[in-house]
């Protein structure tokens, strides 16, 4: 089975994720950058992504916001800055409680060993910054949000 890989660089203020999944590459582009799809995965399983707001274009902004079962809320949101459709996408990305935090997200999707890797690197501006994203659960969250991204995939593959 797949894995989410999460590694923090030593030296540098920057995160790496990876995971391979077992679909094509533009189906994979379009989960990540079609709201009526995102919606379908992003977040814990329990969660209810109520604001999924996606102005795929360069320059276009992006607002997602998480109500949890406590009905507690988590709004995320950022700029995308390159598209390189089923290729590349480059977004920033802030967490509402931090907003002086801006992260540089740059995914690339290759298509290999029948599926496709995302790779993304998490460049933020201070070590400080990026110890604060992976101390606030990223990575759990992040492994659940990939597992429910790979059910996701897997049921589109099937009706296609």
């Amino acid at each position: 089975m797949a894995e989410t890989i999460v590694t923090a660089s030593p030296t540098e203020p920057t995160i790496t994720i990876s995971r391979w999944f077992d679909a094509p590459r533009r189906l994979v582009y379009d989960a990540m950058t079609k709201p009526e799809l995102v919606k379908r995965w992003w977040g814990f399983r329990d969660d209810e992504l109520v604001v999924c707001e996606i102005d795929h274009r360069v320059g276009g902004r992006w607002r997602f916001v998480l109500r949890h079962p406590d009905g507690r809320e988590d709004g995320f949101g950022g700029v995308y800055k390159e598209i390189v459709p089923n290729l590349r996408v480059v977004q920033t990305f802030i967490y509402d409680p931090y907003p002086d935090a801006e992260a540089v997200e740059t995914a690339i999707l290759v298509e290999e060993n029948r599926g496709t890797t995302l790779s993304i690197l998490v460049r933020h501006k201070t070590m400080e910054a990026r110890d604060g994203h992976l101390g606030a659960g990223m990575e759990r969250g992040l492994k659940i949000t990939h597992e429910r991204l790979a059910e996701l995939l897997a049921h589109l593959r099937a009706t296609q």
